[in-house]
């Protein structure tokens, strides 16, 4: 029996993942790249559309080929469109 049929999706594919620490930290996992960048909101590209992370003093702490931190005072998370 192989264990990733067991597995939940994000684990299976590359669907885009957050995983946000506090206010202090989001992780964006499975990106495909930047679409801005303002201390006051952060735009990410992911195939199931442009997440936005908006507050205070962001700043892009990590910055890898499927992966991006993003550090400062985050006051919301949201997502619009579809995959891009």
């Amino acid at each position: 029996m192989h264990l990733l049929s067991f597995a939940p999706p994000q684990v299976r594919s590359d669907c885009p993942r957050l995983v946000m620490t506090g206010r202090d930290e989001v992780l964006i996992e499975q990106h495909t790249g930047l679409f801005s960048y303002e201390t006051k909101c952060i735009r990410v590209r992911t195939r199931d559309g442009l997440w936005t992370v908006t507050g205070e003093k962001l700043v892009i702490a990590y910055f890898g080929v499927r992966d991006l931190l993003i550090q400062g005072k985050i006051d919301g998370v949201s997502v619009s469109g579809e995959g891009i």
